[in-house]
């Protein structure tokens, strides 16, 4: 796909970078971008600002301080933009080797970085670094679903009027996020936006594609009926179809807690 990049999300990802060399100083290893402005696919309405900074020790500090850098962008910039940037950090040995403990950088955004980060501070020293296996992905997917999916998540997915008030990004991320899922289990990859929207052929084929032209359009009239008769289905689909993966991985654990969300939908 051709990169495209927003000047003001561009105008904002190096400003990122730039707190984050204020903060850290000789700390700072490399500084990266992943995500759409990355690999392109970029949607102001929408789309986050995805940073990976890599320290040369993640401490117990760290946290702390990328929070600091996250505040200081805010303060720098007017805007929706600058409340949607988000920063992952680790060193090289979780970038080369899989992030350890102090670090912030899941198995699928690894791979994004390792796949496609783009370099915007010091020294790239990503090859050879071991990719990500499918497994990985997979469980911490599960993993990471079942965290966000609580009660108040599957209360938005029953409204749909409360959603599309709640403006393009809600819509569009809450429609998205278990397709982008499904593709991943689908294909070992990524889940871009656009590439599991291309991919997904599922029951809730209609709402899938329109969420597609709400990330750059806004949301259309069509929508409220859409959400009713298809969000809650996908989701349906993502927890029945990641339960049976996880059962032949062995993750009965993992399978089990979702049937239990399942039955809660």
């Amino acid at each position: 796909m051709e990169q495209v990049l927003a000047p003001d999300g561009e105008r904002i990802l190096l400003g990122a970078i730039d707190c984050a060399y204020k903060e850290f100083r000789g700390e700072l290893a490399a500084g990266y971008a992943i995500g759409s402005l990355a690999h392109g696919g970029f949607a102001p309405l929408v789309s986050d600002i995805d940073v990976v900074l890599v320290l040369a020790d993640c401490t117990a500090a760290a946290r702390g301080r990328v929070a600091g850098v996250n505040a200081a962008v805010q303060r720098s910039f007017d805007g929706p933009l600058a409340q949607r940037v988000s920063i992952f950090w680790s060193d090289w040995a979780g970038i080369r080797q899989g992030a350890a403990a102090g670090c912030r950088l899941p198995a699928i955004d690894r791979l994004d970085l390792l796949e496609s980060g783009r370099l915007l501070y010091g020294e790239d020293r990503r090859v050879g670094a071991t990719l990500p296996q499918r497994d990985e992905l997979i469980c911490e997917s599960a993993e990471f679903a079942l965290g966000k999916i609580d009660a108040a998540y599957r209360a938005e997915l029953g409204d749909p009027a409360g959603l599309i008030a709640a403006g393009p990004r809600a819509v569009t991320k809450t429609t998205l996020f278990p397709v982008r899922f499904l593709y991943t289990l689908g294909t070992g990859r990524i889940g871009r936006n656009e590439d599991a929207i291309d991919w997904y052929r599922g029951a809730a084929e209609p709402l899938v594609r329109a969420a597609g032209r709400w990330r750059h359009d806004g949301v259309d009239p069509a929508a409220e009926a859409l959400l009713t008769e298809q969000l809650t289905g996908l989701y349906l689909e993502f927890a029945q179809t990641y339960r049976g993966a996880l059962e032949e991985l062995g993750r009965d654990d993992l399978a089990q807690r979702l049937e239990e969300l399942r039955r809660t939908l």
